[in-house]
C-alpha cells in the first residue's frame, strides 16, 4: 500500500508540472527590453570632437588646439559634475541598462595624429578621463611604412595606436580606411549614380579593410564609427548597424539623447568641434553647459 500512495503522489507531481510547463509555453513572461534596473527615460549626451593637439599657438585654429586647452577643458567639465565616458560605455547603458554618470559626456578626436599619443595619456591619468580616437585607416598604414616623428602633421603607427588603446583610457574608433576625402566621394556618403548595393558593398569593404588591419595589427576590434567630415547617407548607419557597429559619430552640432532599449539612438550622435581661441566656458556655453 504504502509503494503504491509514493507512486499516486509522483503521477500527481509529474501532471501538475506538465500543467505549469503547458501555460508558460501559453503565456509566456514578456521579456524587458532591458535590465529592469535601467531607467526608464533617456539622459542627454553632449559630446565633443577634438583633432589635433600642438603647444604652437602659431598653428592653433578650427582644428587644433594647445594640449593645456584639452586638459582645462576636462578640469572645467568635472567641476561641474561631468564625467567622461566612452562611446561604448554608451552604447552599454542603452543596450544594457549598464549605469552611466549622472552626467556623462563623450570626449572624441578624430583623424588619429600622433600627436595624441604625445600628450593624451599624460593629460587623461591627471584629470582621471577618458577618450575616442577615431583613426583612418589609409594615414595609419602610411606612417607605418614612413614613420615620420613630426607632431605638426604626422599619424600615429599600427604600434602607436595599440599603445594608447593600452593606456586603458583611449577607445578606438574607426574613421574609414580611405573615406577621409572630398573628391570623388565626400566622406563616407553615397556617390552619384552609385546603386544602393554598390553602395553598401563599397562602404562595407572600405570599413572591413580597417577592422580586420586593427585586428592584425593592434590586436583589437571598434565598434564605433566616425563618420568623415561628418558626410554620410540615408543608408549609412542601417548598413553600419547591420555590420555590427553600435554607434556612429556625426559633426552635427547638437546635443544627443540616449535611451535605454532604443539602440537607434546611438547612430549619427552629435557631436560639437572644439576650436582654438575660446576659453572653456564660452565654448561650453553653446553646449548649455555653464
Amino acid at each position: 500500500m504504502r509503494v503504491f500512495v509514493i507512486r499516486r503522489r509522483s503521477l500527481r507531481r509529474a501532471f501538475l508540472l506538465s500543467v505549469l510547463l503547458f501555460l508558460a509555453l501559453l503565456y509566456p513572461a514578456p521579456a524587458p527590453a532591458v535590465p529592469a534596473s535601467a531607467p526608464a527615460s533617456g539622459v542627454a549626451l553632449p559630446a565633443v570632437m577634438y583633432h589635433s593637439l600642438l603647444r604652437d599657438s602659431a598653428r592653433a585654429g578650427d582644428y587644433v588646439l594647445s594640449p593645456q586647452t584639452l586638459e582645462e577643458d576636462i578640469l572645467f567639465l568635472k567641476e561641474r559634475g561631468y564625467v567622461p565616458v566612452t562611446v561604448s560605455q554608451a552604447a552599454s547603458y542603452v543596450l544594457y541598462g549598464t549605469p552611466l554618470p549622472e552626467k556623462p559626456i563623450l570626449l572624441t578626436l578624430d583623424d588619429g595624429f600622433l600627436n595624441n599619443l604625445t600628450y593624451l595619456p599624460d593629460i587623461l591619468q591627471r584629470t582621471d578621463a577618458c577618450v575616442t580616437v577615431a583613426v583612418v585607416g589609409q594615414y595609419t598604414e602610411q606612417y607605418t611604412l614612413n614613420p615620420d616623428p613630426n607632431p605638426n602633421y604626422a599619424y600615429l603607427t599600427w604600434e602607436d595606436v595599440r599603445a594608447l588603446y593600452d593606456t586603458g583610457r583611449v577607445e578606438i574608433a574607426c574613421h574609414s580606411w580611405a573615406f577621409h576625402n572630398l573628391s570623388p566621394r565626400r566622406g563616407a556618403s553615397q556617390l552619384q549614380g552609385e546603386s544602393d548595393e554598390q553602395y553598401r558593398q563599397a562602404l562595407l569593404s572600405d570599413t572591413s579593410r580597417l577592422q580586420n588591419t586593427l585586428l592584425e595589427r593592434c590586436g583589437l576590434t571598434c565598434s564605433v564609427y566616425a563618420y568623415p567630415f561628418g558626410l554620410s547617407s540615408p543608408g549609412s548607419d542601417g548598413i553600419l548597424r547591420q555590420a555590427g557597429f553600435t554607434a556612429t559619430l556625426s559633426c552635427t552640432q547638437r546635443v544627443s539623447t540616449i535611451t535605454p532599449g532604443d539602440p537607434g539612438c546611438l547612430f549619427s550622435l552629435g557631436r560639437f568641434n572644439r576650436p582654438a581661441g575660446l576659453s572653456s566656458r564660452d565654448f561650453f556655453a553653446r553646449m548649455g553647459i555653464s
